[in-house]
Order: C-alpha cells, then structure tokens, then sequence
C-alpha cells in the first residue's frame, strides 16, 4: 500500500471536520426554525388555511434527520472507518432521495417524457461520486468487503425509508 504525501493526507483528514462543522451550522438553523417557526394547527388558526408554501415547524424534522446523519458520519471517522464509510454511504443515499423527491412530485402531476431526463442525471452524477468516492484511497483504510457494502445499502435505504416516514 502505498503511502499518500502529507499534503493529501491533510485534505483527507478535512473532510470529516468540513462534515461536522456544517452538519452542526445547519441543524442548529433547523433547531432555531423548530423553536420560532407555527406548527400547521397554529398556522391554520392564524391564517385561515391560506399559507400553502410557508414552512412549518412539523418539515424540521426530516432536515434535522439528514443533518443529524452528517454529523455522525463526521465523528465516526475517529470511530471506525468502516462506519464511516457506511455512513458515507447513507447519506449520499439521503441526498439523491431529496434531490429526486421534487421531479417524483412533478411525474405525477405532468408525467412528460423531458422531465425524466433530470432524475437520470442526478443518478448518472450519483454513480459517478460514487465510483470516486470508492477510487480514494484513505488513511490506514479498512478493506470493504460485500458485507460492508451490503450493510450500507440497506442502512441507506433504511434511513430513506424514515426520511420519507417525517415528511
């Protein structure tokens, strides 16, 4: 195995500080919108049922679950690196699920053929972060085995499924 020069060994190790650091900036917005924010009863009474595209305190709670996965997969890389790279995993699956949710809205409503076109290029783009992502060659990483890849997968689609469920 080859060892990476200290420049990149530096950049490597950024990357899970960059990850705590904006996990935690954005969950504590979503934090301050919960605690300031009406719930839809409130609203509803306010304003009479008006207001279709204000945000409500109930839609914090599927953000604050992704920012809450970035920031674990950010400590977890002093934990362990197979977690790390579990939780790597899932929440790229977290973000091409919210990235798709608004075109799944869109092909029930229109269902043309062009916007098709946009979900297949963020899946293209998913595939392709992904085989960069499994190119880099970490800091005394461990072997990923089928395993560990399968694992992710299903904690992936898992963590869809709940992120879905507090829409």
């Amino acid at each position: 195995m080859k060892n990476m020069s200290p420049n990149k060994k530096d950049r490597v190790i950024l990357i899970p500080y960059i990850e705590i650091i904006i996990g935690t900036i954005l969950l504590s917005l979503e934090v301050h919108d919960y605690m300031t924010l009406y719930s839809m009863d409130e609203a509803d009474k306010l304003f009479g049922g008006l207001v279709d595209f204000y945000k409500y305190k109930e839609s914090t709670y599927n953000q604050a679950f992704l920012w809450s996965i970035l920031i674990f997969t950010g400590i977890s890389y002093w934990v362990n690196k197979k977690l790390y790279w579990i939780l790597t995993q899932t929440f790229l699956l977290l973000v091409l699920l919210k990235v798709l949710l608004p075109f799944y809205a869109i092909f029930i409503e229109l269902n043309p053929i062009p916007f098709y076109i946009f979900p297949t290029l963020y899946i293209i783009l998913f595939i392709w972060i992904e085989t960069i992502l499994c190119k880099i060659k970490q800091i005394e990483s461990p072997p990923i085995n089928s395993q560990t890849k399968l694992l992710g997968i299903a904690t992936g689609l898992l963590c869809c499924i709940v992120y879905i469920l507090l829409l």
